[in-house]
């Protein structure tokens, strides 16, 4: 059994990370922190965890096996480096930071600690994408020229997504955020993902949005253009005012193709389709509104548990898709392409 505590108890622990949790036979909630002792107590009702803090410190000092950071993006590094400090293994919210700073010492501490840092990019977990990793690896559709991935939503008559406030309201602040709106959302999650299909590295970025102005700071629209090191080229798009986007993923090689059709979502849910000489071959996934974040849950807890070596996704992944979503911000509003 993997003892668990969570940071931060808003929507996404609420209504995702928690019921996930707790859907897991191996995975016991045990503590939740928050700067209210309020909202703590509420939250711990709400969810039957038996122990709830305002003080970071206390919490620390809890009887836990790992630790779950959702708190709003700034406080990413911070609390990282605290929970590094009382020897919890960490499964951070991403961006893993708002700066490559505070990424890498993120990673430092977790190596001086003996601890495990993982960063959230469940869009890994998929067994669609999964399965077009492997195809990738095996080269079943030759070298990969050219990817795209999209994740964008939205609500039809809506020029802008709505305002959030209250204890959300840190959401349109982008010292917060890092300096984008979609791009630290779902932005970032695809650009993750794709370099770990490719299992590559990005090198130059260009981005365009309909943000990053005196005017308008924050973005509602993003696409960012980007070239890996080995020469394929991919294109990201992410955006929370279209609410018709077909959220797929395009991989297309040499010698055929993969579609990964509605598969870029919170949910696992949607279907792979993949074409070479040979013919088309179709899987499709039962919808799990949950599947995901289980799948990453239980991925970090066979690593606590000594089963798997590997996170899903690690610290210096985290770094990359990090530095790659602030490259995207800094071209957009300088109108340049940036070298990596």
């Amino acid at each position: 059994m993997v003892k668990w505590g969570v940071m931060s108890p808003g929507a996404h622990l609420d209504t995702k990370i928690v019921p996930a949790m707790k859907a897991l036979t191996n995975t016991d909630v045990v503590a939740v922190f928050s700067r209210s002792q309020e909202r703590a107590d509420q939250f711990a009702k709400t969810h039957d965890i038996p122990n709830a803090y305002s003080s970071i410190d206390a919490f620390g000092q809890h009887d836990m096996d790992a630790v779950f950071i959702a708190s709003p993006n700034a406080f990413h590094s911070d609390y990282t480096k605290k929970m590094a400090a009382a020897g919890k293994n960490i499964l951070c919210e991403k961006p893993m930071a708002i700066d490559l700073v505070s990424a890498a010492q993120m990673t430092t501490a977790c190596l001086d600690a003996g601890v495990k840092l993982g960063i959230a990019f469940n869009l890994r977990a998929h067994p669609a994408h999964k399965q077009a990793k492997t195809l990738i690896q095996e080269h079943k559709i030759g070298p990969i020229v050219y990817v795209s991935g999209q994740w964008a939503f939205g609500t039809h008559g809506a020029d802008a997504p709505p305002q959030r406030t209250g204890l959300r309201s840190w959401w349109h602040d982008p010292e917060v955020l890092g300096g984008s709106d979609t791009l630290m959302a779902t932005g970032i999650h695809v650009i993750d993902l794709i370099c770990d299909l490719l299992g590559d590295n990005i090198v130059e970025v260009t981005a365009l949005s309909n943000g990053q102005t005196q005017e308008k700071p924050l973005d509602s629209l993003a696409s960012v253009c980007c070239k890996f090191s080995k020469g394929t080229i991919a294109n990201i798009v992410c955006s929370r005012i279209i609410p018709d986007s077909e959220n797929d993923l395009m991989v297309y090689g040499r010698d055929g193709f993969i579609k990964g059709s509605n598969t870029i979502s919170e949910k696992l849910e949607g279907s792979l389709i993949v074409g070479t000489e040979t013919g088309t071959t179709n899987y499709d996934f039962a919808p799990e509104p949950l599947g995901n974040y289980s799948l990453e849950i239980q991925n970090f807890n066979e690593v606590v548990m000594g089963n798997e070596l590997e996170v899903l996704a690690s610290g210096q992944a985290g770094y990359h898709s990090l530095e790659v979503a602030l490259a995207a911000v800094r071209s957009a509003w300088e109108g340049i392409t940036i070298q990596i």
